[in-house]
């Protein structure tokens, strides 16, 4: 048989049956050099002919890996060196095969020896495409994807073994296949040169990459899909083989755990791998038309640069030891290995691909065109925003399950956040105190860390930054239809939030990074010793962690508006209380002189206690329901307290124009008729209520619609009380006129007076009254409200509108006609025979009979 068919026929064999054969050759080329040692270049030195092509091409080991991770993960006892070290070794140093395959593997290795250097180098050179074409279909494990590690499991010595020998071989395999089919990339790149005369032209049209992109994302899926399956028993050989059952069932929860967090990282570089498949399409090459020969590729944003920004090292231990070790005290050593493995296979698996290996060819890469978004600001959920915070300052651990509630609540607010950002208001107006803290003033750049920080709300969200950054554009790009979006709006803010901190927040930089150590692991299971890494400037930006300026900004944040949320700060919380209660009590005084005084009881002082009685369900609303007993949600009560607000205006409105009316037609109010009053009073309940129930509803409609229906029905409200304070100053202001234009006329016609207008005293009342009845007071609070930053002053301005109750009590009843009538009242309660100067009879001779009649009754009552 000629040598070539031989060589070819070789390779058909030695490709069958999984592989097997060819790992037994790589066993008898190492097998007879054991007594040297394993270094790479010694052993290639022994190995002659088409030996050496075949070792070269798959066996050697030449290459090792590097170990990038914190130094704390090699301290003993962590078992995170020995795993990875026991992963990193060869697949063909652990299969043995039958006796017959065994011969025919010597048969191979014979006739391996025969082949010519050119033979040798075609063997070599299919090799690397062939390997990883037959593992798609031999190297997943079947039948041991439903395993089930429990402490029964676990222990039983000869199933843990068997499931692990094999898990271990094909994750070998796996592992193995992804590196040969990068050599196979490599091997068969394309020379731009053979093109130049194509012109412009897409990457894919060359046959660039189809094929081995998707052959390596299946392999690099299989390989997350394994090491999954076969964490747990490897771990539990390195850590809890010494454990009793009922620690070993904790710890076996608790691994599981931590595998699925590693799970859900490792897929995200998987996502990302699939994305950049899709955009390679999208790759240009064209020749410089000034230098022929020469070529440009011009590469999208979205193409593989962006993986630059997938997260290089994994901080779990950091995160999450400090909070998790009470309960369970092995999560220090499951951390470390969950940050050592990510670390080993982002660069094995997703380290050794050479994107864009083009000759005679430079790269230009498009820009994210959008300016630097640190100052850039949002109105988002209070509420939302504090989870934020408290999940940060407070994180739970990771092994522990949350409860549904929990679950549903962070859930509900990426869904929130994301709509606030769809939004894109940087301002909602404020209609009440209670508003103020519904809503939070937030940075952007801010507000993404927050989002997508390891210990925030996005720990079961895949991180794909191609995806991300996918997302950003098309929020950016296109504010009227994001329906471009990848994510679902679950998880959009995550999406979104990454890519905007990652790219377009230039105060996020980061500092010196935590102490990273490198090992070197070889493919026959040891390794290097332990070497502390020298750091450049790239390596500081690629390994560090958040910045403190970072840490300053969420602070301030903290203590600045979700410190005071809800208003409340503990140690004032008596004096609010006292305020409240002294607030009620002084308006319900109010109102109640008003209904048991017979003066008061006319058509102003019905409107008058119209307000009394609107102000004094407000604050049982706000106050009593929501803030103390929890009754209603805060959207909700937001709602009520404005709509209040909006109808004590109103009848301040009715007070002011019957005012007016008064003056203007020189009629009193005490001069209507009981009947006429009664008319005039439902007359205007009629015109208070028509335009109040119309405004309320709309805002109700509007709010309850849609979200993004929010700022309108704020600013209907705004506008409804604004509108309602500027009537009230328009008829104060004509009463005021017609004040001073009577004043002019009894001028001109010689009327003079040494009276004066009032004394001081009546001068501060009717001012403090004219305040109260403009409503100038509410648009000077309302405005106050709308200041961010100060939730605390907006607290003292909250206790401060308490006191209205007391003023009010002050102002419209401690006055020269209604508290002589209050007490007199009052006193007649006690003394009955007294007559006061209110209660006078007409003439001098009634007064007398009714002395008469007084002194008759005692005297009958004595004969008798």
């Amino acid at each position: 048989m000629p040598l070539a068919e031989a060589a070819a026929l070789m390779l058909t064999i030695m490709v069958a049956n999984d592989i097997a054969l060819l790992d037994c050759v790589c066993g008898h080329l190492a097998q007879h050099y054991d007594n040297l040692s394993h270094d790479g270049d010694e052993l290639n030195s022994i190995i002659r002919g088409g030996e050496k092509l075949i070792w070269m091409a798959y066996c050697s080991d030449v290459d090792g890996y590097k170990l990038v991770t914190q130094c704390e993960a090699f301290k003993t006892p962590s078992a995170a060196l020995p795993i990875v070290t026991r992963l990193a070794q060869s697949s063909w140093r652990d299969r043995q095969l039958p006796h017959a395959e065994q011969q025919l593997c010597v048969e191979l290795l014979v006739a391996m020896r025969r082949l010519t250097l050119r033979e040798a180098s075609q063997v070599a050179f299919a090799l690397p495409c062939v390997v990883p074409a037959d593992c798609l279909d031999s190297c997943p494990v079947q039948g041991l994807n439903d395993t089930a590690w429990n402490v029964e499991t676990l222990k039983t010595d000869h199933l843990r073994v068997t499931v692990l020998s094999r898990l271990l071989h094909a994750f070998r395999r796996i592992a193995k296949a992804i590196e040969t089919r990068d050599h196979c990339y490599i091997e068969h790149i394309i020379d731009l040169q053979r093109f130049k005369k194509t012109g412009l032209m897409k990457v894919v049209d060359l046959g660039l990459v189809p094929g081995y992109w998707r052959d390596f994302l299946q392999l690099v899926s299989l390989g997350v899909s394994h090491l999954s399956r076969l964490l747990v028993p490897l771990a539990f050989e390195h850590m809890g083989n010494n454990m009793s059952d009922h620690r070993l069932h904790g710890w076996t929860r608790d691994m599981e755990r931590v595998k699925d967090m590693l799970h859900i990282k490792l897929k995200g570089w998987v996502q990302d791998m699939q994305s950049f498949s899709k955009q390679i399409g999208n790759y240009k090459v064209e020749e410089d038309k000034n230098s022929p020969g020469e070529y440009t590729v011009r590469q999208p944003l979205l193409s593989h640069r962006l993986l630059d920004y997938q997260e290089p090292l994994l901080f779990f231990h950091d995160d999450f030891s400090e909070v998790c070790e009470d309960e369970h005290p092995e999560a220090s050593q499951m951390f470390h290995l969950a940050d050592a493995l990510y670390a080993f296979y982002r660069v094995r698996w997703f380290g050794l691909l050479a994107f864009t290996s083009f000759h005679n060819a430079t790269t230009v890469d498009e820009e994210w065109q959008l300016e630097d978004r640190s100052n850039a600001t949002l109105y988002v959920d209070t509420g939302c925003m504090q989870l934020l915070a408290n999940t940060m300052d407070h994180p739970t651990c990771p092994l522990e399950d949350l409860p549904p509630e929990a679950i549903e609540q962070r859930e509900r607010c990426r869904v929130q956040l994301w709509n606030d950002m769809v939004q894109r208001s940087p301002y909602l107006p404020v209609t009440s105190y209670l508003a103020y803290t519904q809503r939070a003033n937030v940075k952007l750049c801010l507000l993404a860390w927050m989002v997508a920080n390891s210990r925030g709300i996005c720990q079961d969200v895949l991180f794909s930054m191609i995806q991300s950054v996918h997302d950003a554009r098309c929020y950016f790009d296109s504010p009227a239809d994001l329906s471009c979006l990848q994510s679902n709006d679950t998880d959009a803010i995550c999406s979104v939030s990454r890519a905007i901190m990652l790219l377009k927040c230039r105060d996020f930089s980061f500092l010196q990074p935590p102490n990273i150590c490198i090992v070197d692991l070889y493919k026959n299971g040891s390794h290097s010793a332990i070497s502390k890494a020298k750091w450049t400037v790239e390596t500081d930006k690629w390994f560090g962690k958040a910045t403190e300026k970072t840490l300053r900004y969420k602070d301030s944040l903290n203590s600045a508006t979700f410190k005071y949320k809800d208003f409340r700060i503990d140690s004032l919380k008596p004096l609010e209380i006292s305020f409240i209660a002294v607030n009620i009590l002084f308006r319900f005084s109010t109102a109640g002189i008003y209904m048991y005084l017979p003066p008061l009881r006319n058509l102003p002082g019905k409107i008058f206690l119209c307000f009394q009685i609107t102000g004094i369900i407000q604050i049982l609303c706000s106050e009593i329901a929501y803030r103390m007993a929890g009754v209603l949600n805060l959207s909700t009560v937001v709602l009520i307290d404005s709509a209040l607000t909006l109808l004590s205006c109103i009848w301040l409105n009715s007070f002011c124009y019957q005012m007016y009316a008064c003056i203007r037609h020189l009629r009193l109010p005490n001069d209507l008729l009981p009947a006429e009053a009664r008319k005039v009073l439902r007359r205007q309940v009629l015109c208070a209520l028509i335009p109040w129930s119309a405004v309320c509803a709309a805002c109700a409609i509007l709010e309850k619609t849609s979200i993004y229906y929010l700022f309108h029905s704020r600013i209907v409200l705004m506008v409804g009380i604004s509108a309602s304070v500027a009537f009230n100053l328009v008829c104060l202001g004509l009463v005021g006129c017609m004040y001073l234009r009577t004043t002019k006329s009894m001028t001109q016609l010689r009327i003079y007076s040494n009276n004066k207008f009032g004394s001081k005293k009546e001068i501060v009342f009717m001012s403090v009254k004219t305040v109260f009845l403009s409503g100038v007071g509410v648009i000077i609070r309302i405005g106050f409200h709308q200041a961010q930053g100060i939730a605390q002053f907006v607290y003292y301005v909250h206790l401060a509108t308490m006191v209205q109750g007391p003023l009010l009590f002050v102002f419209f009843i401690c006055n020269g006609t209604t508290l002589p009538a209050l007490k007199n009242s009052v006193l007649s309660w006690w003394r009955p025979d007294v007559i006061r100067p209110d209660q006078e009879l007409c003439s001098a001779a009634e007064r007398n009979l009714e002395r008469r009649r007084r002194e008759r009754s005692p005297a009958a009552e004595s004969s008798m």
